[in-house]
Protein backbone atom coordinates (compact mmCIF):
# COMPACT_ATOMS: atom_id res chain seq x y z
CA UNK A 1 0.00 0.00 0.00
CA UNK A 2 1.55 3.35 -0.56
CA UNK A 3 2.47 5.75 2.04
CA UNK A 4 -0.25 8.87 0.71
CA UNK A 5 1.61 11.13 3.80
CA UNK A 6 5.07 10.18 2.45
CA UNK A 7 3.68 11.55 -0.94
CA UNK A 8 2.48 14.64 0.42
CA UNK A 9 5.45 15.44 2.70
CA UNK A 10 9.12 15.88 1.80
CA UNK A 11 11.61 13.71 3.46
CA UNK A 12 12.74 15.11 6.96
CA UNK A 13 15.83 14.52 8.52
CA UNK A 14 17.16 15.04 11.94
CA UNK A 15 20.51 16.45 12.83
CA UNK A 16 21.62 15.85 16.57
CA UNK A 17 24.80 17.78 17.97
CA UNK A 18 27.14 16.00 19.60
CA UNK A 19 30.68 17.49 19.07
CA UNK A 20 31.35 20.07 21.86
CA UNK A 21 33.98 19.90 24.17
CA UNK A 22 32.29 19.49 27.20
CA UNK A 23 34.11 21.22 29.41
CA UNK A 24 32.31 22.40 31.90
CA UNK A 25 30.79 19.04 31.93
CA UNK A 26 34.25 17.43 32.68
CA UNK A 27 33.47 14.67 30.07
CA UNK A 28 32.14 14.00 26.52
CA UNK A 29 28.62 15.88 27.01
CA UNK A 30 26.78 13.43 24.67
CA UNK A 31 27.92 10.64 26.88
CA UNK A 32 26.58 11.94 30.05
CA UNK A 33 23.53 9.55 31.32
CA UNK A 34 20.51 10.86 32.70
CA UNK A 35 17.76 8.12 34.04
CA UNK A 36 20.52 5.33 32.76
CA UNK A 37 20.52 6.60 29.12
CA UNK A 38 23.27 8.68 27.37
CA UNK A 39 22.05 12.61 26.80
CA UNK A 40 22.75 11.69 22.98
CA UNK A 41 20.59 8.80 22.82
CA UNK A 42 17.58 10.36 24.33
CA UNK A 43 17.63 13.51 22.11
CA UNK A 44 18.20 11.09 18.73
CA UNK A 45 15.22 8.72 20.10
CA UNK A 46 13.24 11.83 20.77
CA UNK A 47 13.88 12.95 17.07
CA UNK A 48 13.57 9.66 15.54
CA UNK A 49 10.16 9.81 16.78
CA UNK A 50 8.92 12.75 14.00
CA UNK A 51 11.94 12.34 11.09
CA UNK A 52 12.68 9.68 8.49
CA UNK A 53 16.73 9.79 9.35
CA UNK A 54 18.57 10.67 12.20
CA UNK A 55 21.85 11.97 11.16
CA UNK A 56 24.50 12.63 14.84
CA UNK A 57 27.29 14.86 14.44
CA UNK A 58 30.35 14.09 16.48
CA UNK A 59 33.99 15.39 17.15
CA UNK A 60 36.83 14.68 15.08
CA UNK A 61 37.89 10.56 16.31
CA UNK A 62 34.95 10.33 17.81
CA UNK A 63 32.47 7.45 15.79
CA UNK A 64 33.29 5.06 17.35
CA UNK A 65 32.62 6.12 20.81
CA UNK A 66 28.75 6.64 20.21
CA UNK A 67 28.72 3.91 17.75
CA UNK A 68 27.51 1.68 20.24
CA UNK A 69 25.36 4.31 22.08
CA UNK A 70 22.83 5.78 19.32
CA UNK A 71 22.07 2.51 18.61
CA UNK A 72 20.93 1.10 14.17
CA UNK A 73 18.72 3.94 13.49
CA UNK A 74 21.00 6.95 13.50
CA UNK A 75 24.19 7.10 11.27
CA UNK A 76 27.18 9.41 12.70
CA UNK A 77 29.36 11.89 10.89
CA UNK A 78 32.64 13.79 12.38
CA UNK A 79 33.26 16.96 12.06
CA UNK A 80 36.43 17.71 9.52
CA UNK A 81 37.94 20.26 12.01
CA UNK A 82 36.92 20.59 16.21
CA UNK A 83 37.40 24.16 16.58
CA UNK A 84 34.81 25.87 14.33
CA UNK A 85 31.59 24.83 16.28
CA UNK A 86 28.33 23.73 15.68
CA UNK A 87 28.07 25.09 12.28
CA UNK A 88 30.84 22.22 11.39
CA UNK A 89 28.52 19.67 13.40
CA UNK A 90 25.39 21.19 10.78
CA UNK A 91 27.72 21.06 7.54
CA UNK A 92 28.76 17.74 8.09
CA UNK A 93 25.08 16.66 8.68
CA UNK A 94 23.53 18.11 6.34
CA UNK A 95 26.22 16.70 3.83
CA UNK A 96 25.21 13.69 4.58
CA UNK A 97 21.39 14.11 5.26
CA UNK A 98 18.81 13.14 2.47
CA UNK A 99 15.88 15.08 3.42
CA UNK A 100 14.60 18.26 1.68
CA UNK A 101 14.37 19.56 5.08
CA UNK A 102 16.16 18.72 8.43
CA UNK A 103 15.83 19.40 11.97
CA UNK A 104 18.26 20.82 14.30
CA UNK A 105 19.06 19.87 17.78
CA UNK A 106 21.88 20.35 20.29
CA UNK A 107 22.52 16.74 22.26
CA UNK A 108 22.23 18.17 25.65
CA UNK A 109 18.03 18.90 25.74
CA UNK A 110 16.63 15.64 26.91
CA UNK A 111 13.06 17.61 27.78
CA UNK A 112 13.04 18.09 23.76
CA UNK A 113 9.26 18.38 22.73
CA UNK A 114 8.25 15.79 19.60
CA UNK A 115 5.22 18.12 19.03
CA UNK A 116 7.23 21.02 19.24
CA UNK A 117 9.67 19.30 16.39
CA UNK A 118 6.84 18.99 14.04
CA UNK A 119 5.24 22.12 14.14
CA UNK A 120 9.33 24.17 13.43
CA UNK A 121 9.69 21.44 10.59
CA UNK A 122 6.40 22.29 9.28
CA UNK A 123 6.09 25.81 9.53
CA UNK A 124 9.82 25.85 7.49
CA UNK A 125 8.56 24.72 4.73
CA UNK A 126 8.53 26.66 1.59
CA UNK A 127 11.15 28.75 2.99
CA UNK A 128 14.58 28.70 3.88
CA UNK A 129 13.91 27.80 7.63
CA UNK A 130 12.06 28.43 10.78
CA UNK A 131 13.64 29.02 13.74
CA UNK A 132 12.25 29.85 17.29
CA UNK A 133 12.75 33.27 19.31
CA UNK A 134 12.95 32.21 22.92
CA UNK A 135 12.84 35.28 25.23
CA UNK A 136 13.49 37.66 22.72
CA UNK A 137 16.61 35.53 21.28
CA UNK A 138 17.24 33.20 18.04
CA UNK A 139 17.21 29.70 18.65
CA UNK A 140 19.05 28.26 15.50
CA UNK A 141 20.32 25.24 16.69
CA UNK A 142 16.74 24.52 17.42
CA UNK A 143 15.57 25.51 13.66
CA UNK A 144 14.80 23.36 10.38
CA UNK A 145 16.02 24.49 7.56
CA UNK A 146 16.05 23.69 3.49
CA UNK A 147 19.31 21.57 3.33
CA UNK A 148 20.51 22.51 0.33
CA UNK A 149 20.21 26.26 0.69
CA UNK A 150 21.22 26.03 4.57
CA UNK A 151 24.56 23.72 3.50
CA UNK A 152 25.27 26.65 0.97
CA UNK A 153 25.37 29.48 3.56
CA UNK A 154 27.08 27.61 6.35
CA UNK A 155 29.83 26.60 4.01
CA UNK A 156 29.73 30.01 2.65
CA UNK A 157 30.17 31.36 6.37
CA UNK A 158 32.92 28.95 6.96
CA UNK A 159 34.83 29.70 4.67
CA UNK A 160 34.78 33.33 5.70
CA UNK A 161 35.63 32.96 8.89
CA UNK A 162 31.98 33.15 10.81
CA UNK A 163 31.43 30.71 13.22
CA UNK A 164 27.76 31.37 14.68
CA UNK A 165 24.95 29.96 13.82
CA UNK A 166 22.87 32.97 14.26
CA UNK A 167 24.56 35.02 11.54
CA UNK A 168 24.11 32.55 9.38
CA UNK A 169 20.09 32.65 9.88
CA UNK A 170 20.20 36.20 9.48
CA UNK A 171 21.27 35.42 5.81
CA UNK A 172 18.38 33.58 5.27
CA UNK A 173 14.61 33.73 4.43
CA UNK A 174 13.02 32.29 7.54
CA UNK A 175 10.28 32.09 9.67
CA UNK A 176 10.46 33.52 13.31
CA UNK A 177 8.67 31.59 15.87
CA UNK A 178 7.25 33.40 18.79
CA UNK A 179 7.05 32.30 22.11
CA UNK A 180 3.08 32.09 22.09
CA UNK A 181 3.38 29.82 19.02
CA UNK A 182 5.83 27.46 20.57
CA UNK A 183 4.28 27.44 24.33
CA UNK A 184 1.12 25.86 22.30
CA UNK A 185 3.24 22.39 22.44
CA UNK A 186 6.12 23.54 24.86
CA UNK A 187 4.47 25.42 28.20
CA UNK A 188 7.49 25.59 30.19
CA UNK A 189 9.86 25.77 26.76
CA UNK A 190 11.91 23.26 28.20
CA UNK A 191 12.93 21.92 24.95
CA UNK A 192 15.08 25.07 24.68
CA UNK A 193 16.89 23.48 27.71
CA UNK A 194 20.56 23.02 27.83
CA UNK A 195 22.41 20.97 30.47
CA UNK A 196 25.43 22.37 30.67
CA UNK A 197 27.02 21.67 34.11
CA UNK A 198 27.07 18.71 36.66
CA UNK A 199 24.69 20.53 38.75
CA UNK A 200 22.33 20.89 36.24
CA UNK A 201 22.14 17.03 35.58
CA UNK A 202 21.33 16.39 38.70
CA UNK A 203 18.51 18.64 38.67
CA UNK A 204 17.55 16.99 35.78
CA UNK A 205 17.79 13.46 37.83
CA UNK A 206 15.71 14.90 40.34
CA UNK A 207 12.69 15.78 37.57
CA UNK A 208 12.98 12.60 35.67
CA UNK A 209 12.75 10.77 38.84
CA UNK A 210 9.82 12.67 40.37
CA UNK A 211 7.84 12.52 36.73
CA UNK A 212 9.12 9.77 35.00
CA UNK A 213 7.05 10.56 31.89
CA UNK A 214 8.23 14.05 31.54
CA UNK A 215 10.49 12.95 28.87
CA UNK A 216 9.63 10.55 26.09
CA UNK A 217 11.68 7.20 26.46
CA UNK A 218 14.27 5.83 24.69
CA UNK A 219 13.44 2.65 22.80
CA UNK A 220 15.51 -0.19 23.01
CA UNK A 221 17.99 -2.21 20.94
Amino acid sequence: MINVHLLLSPMLSGAVLSGGLGTRMGKEKGMMVLGGVPLVRRVADIVAGVTDEVIVSVGPGKSSLYRGVVGDKARIVEDREADIGPLEGMSRAFEAAEGEYVIVSPCDTPFLKQELCRSISSKARGMDGAVPVVRGYLEPLHGAYDRVRCLRAIERAIKEGGRRATEVVETLDIMRIDEEDLRAFDPELSSFENLNSPEAMKEAERRLASDPGHMPQPRRG
